[in-house]
């Protein structure tokens, strides 16, 4: 590990403001057991709470609603599944709920969740209305460095929110990228997951290819891992197309995440006046298959 990022994990010990964790799956329960070991002042919600009290395990504290930990919380990130979700976290379901509901000005509202741009952008101006901060920080990694500790962040928002926030970041990720405005770090990683995903499926049909030539899958992802076949897709294919049908705590899947990723690009593609012809085949290839 470089010097600069262990230097910047023994300065989160120190770090004074009260951190909120919504959303403890499989890439939020890691996130934030790293930041309770980390020492930082932690308190944690989930509708699941035996990951509540895994966490608590490691001394964080627990809280029955969104507004409570808004109340209680100087910086509350939120690792949800969708727009609709963050959406609900945020503005609340109209009885009293949500981070607005119990968040005092001076807050900052961290979203993690792969979402929309223009939602995060939406949100950041509801939030300004109350007089709180929202950047988004999308992550990269998957579940393998979330435990780690070593995810990419890609993050959008006002250079004095980013700088806040970077005691937090240097826990859970060690790659941080500014990438600008808020939604700016969601548009990184759309575009991120849009090269993965595609790929994905390019690999998915090239071993359909070489099953049907006679040529074993094991045999055509080594060669092509040391060829010019090589890409992240293809060397964690396995371990990914397993993980799709996996039913996680909520009862979803990876294939419906990914389904919802690739639904995104597509909307930020024709948003952008963008076409994304590639994109539209890999999500009827995927629909199809999953």
């Amino acid at each position: 590990m470089p010097v600069i990022a262990a230097t910047a994990r023994t300065e989160d010990h120190r770090m004074k403001e009260k951190v909120g964790f919504i959303g403890l799956g499989n890439m939020g329960k890691p996130m934030a057991m790293n930041l309770a070991r980390a020492g930082v002042d932690l308190t944690v919600y989930d509708l699941n709470p035996d990951a509540m009290r895994d966490v608590a395990a490691l001394g964080a504290k627990m809280v029955g609603s969104t507004a409570e930990i808004g109340e209680k919380c100087d910086i509350v990130e939120l690792v949800v599944i969708n727009d609709r979700q963050v959406e609900e976290v945020i503005s609340g379901r109209g009885q009293g709920d949500g981070l607005l509901a119990g968040m005092k000005a001076g807050g900052l509202i961290i979203i993690h969740s792969t979402i929309s741009p223009t939602t995060c952008q939406r949100m950041a101006e509801i939030c300004a209305e109350r007089g709180i901060k929202v950047i988004d920080a999308a992550v990269s990694g998957a579940e393998e460095r979330s435990i780690a500790g070593t995810l990419t962040l890609m993050v959008g928002g006002d250079a004095e929110s980013f700088e806040r926030a970077r005691p937090i970041f240097s826990i859970v990720g060690e790659g941080v990228f500014h990438m600008g405005a808020v939604g700016m770090g969601q548009a990184m990683k759309l575009c991120n997951n849009l090269m993965t995903l595609a790929t994905l499926n390019v690999v998915d049909e090239a071993l359909s290819l070489a099953r049907a030539a006679g040529i074993a899958e094991e045999r055509m992802i080594e060669i092509a891992s040391v060829s010019t076949g090589d890409s992240w897709a293809l060397r964690n294919f396995k371990t990914l197309t397993a993980l799709f049908t996996k039913v996680g705590p909520d009862g979803g899947t990876l294939a419906k995440v990914a389904e919802k990723d690739m639904t995104l690009v597509k909307a930020f593609g024709e948003n952008m006046g963008v076409p994304l012809h590639f994109t539209e085949l890999a999500l009827q290839r995927h629909r199809a298959k999953y």
